[in-house]
């Protein structure tokens, strides 16, 4: 008696482990191997299914999301962004953060203060000057 098996069937003495497959140049980390083994537990699929099906979402995702450049979806009712301002020059910046601080402040800064860091910072004796 013939019996004809559909290539569509599972064979339960053919593992999918042993059908010749390319390797790749990566490796999988224990969560995802993990995930993977779980989700196939789960959904009676093999592995490499659910591979097939995650890269074709992706796939499909990457395909339908904007290009660099590209406005998404929920930007194009909005105005675009400010132009990119270049960014002040550092001294501008300390002007800027000195301007609130009283002079009576300014005044009880050490005068060796860029000299002596060590010591203002980290608590090092001073350095002969």
């Amino acid at each position: 008696m013939r019996i004809a098996v559909s290539p569509h069937l599972a064979i339960p003495w053919l593992s999918w482990y042993c059908l010749g497959m390319e390797t790749t140049p990566f490796d999988l980390t224990p969560a995802q191997k993990g995930l993977l083994e779980a989700l196939a537990c789960e959904t009676g699929k093999a592995i490499p299914a659910l591979l097939d099906e995650a890269l074709e979402g992706l796939k499909d995702r990457v395909r339908h999301s904007p290009g660099n450049g590209e406005a998404h979806s929920s930007d194009q009712d909005h105005a675009g962004p400010p132009p990119h301002e270049a960014p002040k020059p550092i001294w501008e910046q300390f002007i800027e953060a000195f301007q609130d601080v009283p002079d009576e402040e300014l005044e009880r800064l050490p005068v060796d203060g860029a000299a002596q860091h060590d010591h203002y910072i980290y608590g090092l004796p001073k350095r002969p000057a």
